[in-house]
């Protein structure tokens, strides 16, 4: 899958989009003035980070053309780390299937995968859903500390 940005991203909304491309072992590729089409070409899974009054606010993924995946947040903690290329695994309550983002799929299997990795203690890279006061949020965990702390909002 690609990560790519609105035509001419912030720095915050930059910052966001490699480290969440890092995260989700997906390339990033800075925009600029191709479209949608060219894009396509690439690769046939596209996400698209988007800005509202200058923050990442919006996180869209094409497949095929068609939109299947919109997901509205703000930005809460984005900390630059060197990853490894470990699969990425997702936990709590979610109201999407993580297999549209590439993850580890939420099925049995997946969570029989899961178990044994942790078993193993080989689990580097976790997105926790969650609720505290009332607001949900995605930790994306790296070797137990966060990364990014994104807050849906529904």
């Amino acid at each position: 899958m690609i990560l790519t940005t609105s035509r001419k991203p912030g720095r915050k909304t930059r910052t966001l989009s490699r480290v969440l491309s890092a995260y989700m072992n997906w390339d990033y590729i800075s925009r600029g003035k191709r479209g949608m089409e060219e894009l396509m070409q690439l690769a046939p899974k596209i996400a698209v980070i988007e800005e509202i009054k200058g923050n990442p606010a919006v996180l869209k993924v094409y497949d095929g053309g068609k939109e299947v995946f919109l997901m509205r947040f703000n930005p809460g903690i984005i900390k630059k780390e060197k990853m490894d290329s470990s699969p990425v695994f997702f936990s709590g309550k979610l109201w999407f299937d993580p297999e549209i983002l590439d993850a580890v799929p939420a099925g049995n299997a997946g969570n029989r995968l899961k178990k044994r990795m942790r078993l193993r203690n080989a689990i580097r890279k976790e997105v926790v859903a969650g609720r505290k006061e009332g607001r949900e949020y995605l930790n994306f965990l790296y070797d137990g500390s966060t990364v990014i702390l994104l807050y849906p909002r529904r």
